[in-house]
Order: structure tokens, then C-alpha cells, then sequence
């Protein structure tokens, strides 16, 4: 199958995304217009997130140790899952192009970057082109490969004429400043370091539940300061960016350290500090390395760490703002942007379009990004 020649009506493109979060499929299906002057008109038709029940969370897990064996174990599985999921997601319903992350269980900031999910199952069930594998010509052309929520940010609001900052909160968070200007060139964006992360580790640690849902836990807890303390030192919340992390970093090997420092110590106060630092950490970060003007600067936030609102409520007293803006009220589901992401992504790679953001990534120059899967 090949590309549709450039046409003024849209392309139907899949958008899949399996984040740091680990709790299921994100799949979005979308029109997208994408023109050579990087001008987006999106549409979307549909959006599910189909959970992964405990056995593929274990699959990930395992995988999330290094192991070479259990990543090529996780890339086969989770491909044939993604074919399922994908197949009862379209029930029959026609797709011109589908972007694909994987699932990310190995990062060395700058150095490499593996997501598994092999393309191979998608392609021999739908016969539909598959563009995947997008960090790896940024990493090639020097830079960090992460994040690449910013191509997308810079899209939606580089023509707002207001000074702009997103937060998205999945798994890990990360950030980005869209001047308003609208300059590629000026745009900024990082992980700021753990989003969810380390919040669902322990209530599945803690309470054998696989989220902190509605800060059940967390809200009756108190914070511990000598945790928060030591978190806080964490040498990646310090870094100067361009910088991006993973669950390598911010993993439950962190939470299974804490509880056995502080093996008195309730566990929700202990849930509670970890949704401290997260809070804590995003606004060190947006302060000490975003140049705005904190009266003029809307904040739009996406992710799944929308939903929590003990979080919500720190973030709003560490960062000093009472104006964080939910991606809603811009017309864009919290849940469903990652999604977006890649089949804007994909979108691009069709146009040949240099998607990645040099002044982000710290990349040498612009380059097209991801792969096309076509069979073996």
C-alpha cells in the first residue's frame, strides 16, 4: 500500500500510544491535514483507552528490568496485543495510515531508546503503512529523543499570539514553552521528572490498587519532610535541560527503597509525599528553567494526572498559580493528546517533515522522524 498523494481533504490516521503510565492503549482515530507550512487541522473520530489486564502489565514490568530476553519477549507479545486491541477498536472501519509509539522500557537519555511493540502483527492483520520508531534519528542527529509532546504543542498554539506553557502529567511529566511569537526556534521543552509514576507504584505496593483513584489515600496522609527531602535531591530534578527520563529513573524499585528506609511510617503519608515531589518537582522545574511572565502565561494541562486532584491541589500551591487551565477547555481530551500525538507524527513522516524540536531535544539539526513498516 502507498502513501495518499497530497490532497486537500484529510487523511484517517490511527494513533496509538502505550505510555509510561503503563495502564492500557491509548487509541485515537483522527482526520488530519497537515500541510507543508506545518498548518494542523485535526478532527477526531473516536478515542479509547483499552486497559491491559495484570498479565501484560507484568510483561512490561519484566521487560523494564534490561533484560534483553524479556524485551524481545515484550516486543512479540505486545504486538499481537496491539493487533487485537486495534482490530476490535476499528471493528472494519477504513484507515489510510497508522502511527505507533510502543511501549518505551528502556531510555539512556541522548544515548538510546527502545519501544517494543513489533509493527509485524498491525501490518500482516490490516495491511495498513506503519510509521513507528520516532526518537531514533533525533538520538542519531545528537539529541535526547524525548520529549516529543513539544512538535505537537508548537503546532496547536503557535499561532495563539499568547505566551503558552503545557504541562502534560502521564507516567513521567514533562513540559513545554510556546513563545508568543510562535518561533520554532524559541520553543522550549523537558521531563521535569516523574508524573504518575511513582503515585501508582505505591498504591499497588501499598493498597493493592493499580491507582490512587480520586487521591482515596493520598488525601488523608501527611507529608513525611525527610522524604521529600531526599527526593528532592534526585540529581535529575537539578539537571539543566535539555534533559528527559523514563521509568528507569523514577521506577518502583524507588518506592521499594523508601518503604524499607521508613518501615513505620504510614503508607499514606508516604503516598502523599510522593504526590508532594511530583507537584513539587514540575514547578521547581517550570520556574527555575522557563523565562515568562507568570501573570501572562496561560497553563494548559494533559495526562492522566488531570484526574487527581490532591495532585491538582499541590501543584496550584507549590507553583503559585490558580489558573491551570485543563487541555479541555481548549477542546482537547486530557486522555486522548498522546494519541493525537502520533498521528500528527505520523502525519508529518507521510510529508516527509522534520517533527523533531532541536532547541528542545538538543539535537544538531531538524530531521524527519520515525520509520516506515512495510512487511518484511
Amino acid at each position: 500500500m502507498t502513501f495518499l498523494e497530497s490532497t486537500e481533504k484529510p487523511i484517517t490516521i490511527l494513533g496509538l500510544m502505550s505510555g509510561t503510565s503503563m495502564d492500557g492503549l491509548d487509541c485515537g482515530l483522527f482526520n488530519i491535514k497537515l500541510d507543508n507550512d506545518y498548518n494542523l487541522a485535526w478532527q477526531c473520530l473516536d478515542f479509547e483507552t483499552i486497559a491491559y489486564n495484570s498479565k501484560v502489565k507484568d510483561i512490561i514490568r519484566a521487560a523494564l528490568s534490561g533484560d534483553y530476553l524479556r524485551g524481545k519477549i515484550a516486543d512479540n507479545m505486545l504486538g499481537q496485543i496491539f493487533s487485537i486491541y486495534v482490530e476490535k477498536f476499528l471493528d472494519g472501519r477504513a484507515v489510510d495510515l497508522i502511527g505507533s509509539h510502543g511501549q518505551t522500557i528502556s531510555h539512556n537519555d541522548g544515548k538510546s531508546n527502545w519501544q517494543v511493540g513489533d509493527p509485524q502483527y498491525l501490518h500482516n492483520s490490516l495491511n495498513i503503512p506503519i510509521v513507528y520508531n520516532f526518537r531514533t534519528s533525533d538520538i542519531n542527529a545528537g539529541g535526547k529523543g524525548a520529549p516529543l509532546t513539544p512538535f505537537l504543542d508548537w503546532l496547536l498554539f503557535r499561532n495563539s499570539n499568547e505566551d503558552i506553557i503545557t504541562l502534560n502529567i502521564g507516567g513521567i511529566s514533562n513540559v513545554t514553552f510556546i513563545p508568543a511569537s510562535g518561533e520554532r526556534e524559541k520553543v522550549q521543552g523537558f521531563d521535569t521528572g516523574p508524573g504518575m509514576a511513582l503515585i501508582d507504584e505505591c498504591a499497588r505496593k501499598c493498597f493493592t490498587r493499580n491507582m490512587d483513584e480520586d487521591g482515596q489515600f493520598s488525601k488523608s496522609g501527611q507529608v513525611v519532610p525527610e522524604i521529600l527531602d531526599t527526593l528532592m535531591n534526585h540529581p535529575f530534578i537539578h539537571r539543566n535541560p535539555p534533559k528527559s527520563t523514563g521509568r528507569s529513573d523514577f521506577s518502583e524499585m524507588m518506592v521499594d527503597q523508601i518503604l524499607a528506609d521508613f518501615p513505620g511510617e504510614s503508607h499514606e503519608n508516604i503516598i502523599r509525599t510522593l504526590v508532594v515531589f511530583t507537584a513539587k518537582s514540575i514547578s521547581l522545574n517550570i520556574e527555575k528553567h522557563l523565562n515568562f511572565n507568570a501573570l501572562q502565561t496561560r497553563i494548559i494541562i494533559s495526562g492522566g494526572g488531570v484526574n487527581h486532584p490532591v495532585l491538582m491541589d499541590e501543584l496550584i500551591k507549590k507553583s503559585g498559580r490558580h489558573s491551570i487551565t485543563s487541555s479541555t477547555k481548549m477542546g482537547i481530551d486530557p486522555n486522548m493528546k498522546e494519541s493525537l500525538l502520533m498521528a500528527v507524527l505520523a502525519a508529518a513522516y507521510r510529508r516527509q517533515l522534520p517533527a523533531n524540536m532541536v532547541n528542545v531535544t538538543g539535537a544538531n539539526e531538524l530531521v524527519v522522524l520515525g520509520e516506515l513498516y512495510k512487511g518484511n
